[in-house]
């Protein structure tokens, strides 16, 4: 009987350290996974700053860019005024005086024949794109940087299409008499009369007036466009600048 008591209490004890172990076990797990999961939750936090450090750099390059791009297209408005007033002076004189031929071809040469090539800058949005960092930008700007970009590249190479087209009709109207070489005449009556003989003045016209359709359309409606790259600029500029803040 003795030894049949002193068995159970055996059993008992048994069955008291194991459910200890069992406790103690279970409690290290549980410490493990709350170890883990504070790795993890640092490893987090640690990311987002970096990811928050990155995108401030590049809030603070994106802006250089539009600053830049700013300055171009104030710079390149001023220019493009003045070509147009100066085309429009030339149009005007048909409407206010009797001109003769000579007196047209005086007024054409005074139009400025110089018009700028469009050659935006965004070097920030070109890194965000080929890295792949596009995406730590919040996604209303991003997808107006986007789009500025876009429109940018685009309106380049309709600007400078156009253009081309026109040199070639400037080099027709350069070859029929006109440009730099006109205004030297004056005091060189034989090759002028030269010059009038063999070229017909009314071509020679013609040939400027199709060359310049093209450029002061084409100046127009950068200009236009340039506007309103200028109030784009000052939306995105607006939210980088509250997001840096």
């Amino acid at each position: 009987m003795i030894k049949f008591f002193r068995k159970i209490r055996y059993n008992l004890m048994r069955e008291n350290k194991t459910g200890k172990y069992f406790k103690y076990a279970i409690g290290e797990i549980i410490l493990v996974v709350i170890g883990i999961l504070i790795a993890l939750q640092i490893n987090n936090w640690n990311e987002i700053r970096k990811e928050q450090r990155l995108l401030q750099t590049y809030y603070k390059q994106i802006l250089e860019d539009l600053d830049e791009q700013k300055k171009y297209s104030a710079e390149t408005i001023t220019q493009l005024d003045s070509s147009i007033a100066s085309y429009e002076a030339y149009t005007k004189l048909f409407e206010t005086k009797n001109l003769t031929v000579n007196e047209a071809l005086d007024a054409l040469n005074k139009v400025e024949r110089i018009t700028p090539y469009l050659n935006f800058r965004f070097n920030t949005m070109e890194t965000l794109q080929s890295t792949g960092d596009i995406k730590i930008i919040p996604e209303d700007l991003r997808n107006k940087l986007i789009t500025h970009k876009s429109k940018l590249d685009a309106w380049t190479t309709v600007n400078n299409g156009n253009l081309n087209v026109y040199v070639t009709g400037l080099l027709k109207y350069g070859e029929k008499g006109l440009g730099t070489f006109i205004p030297r005449l004056k005091s060189q009556p034989d090759i002028k009369k030269a010059i009038d003989n063999h070229i017909n003045p009314i071509e020679t016209i013609l040939s400027a007036e199709s060359a310049f359709i093209i450029k002061i359309y084409t100046e127009k409606n950068t200009c236009n466009r340039l506007k309103q790259v200028l109030e784009n600029i000052k939306v995105m500029e607006d939210i980088i600048k509250q997001e840096l803040r």
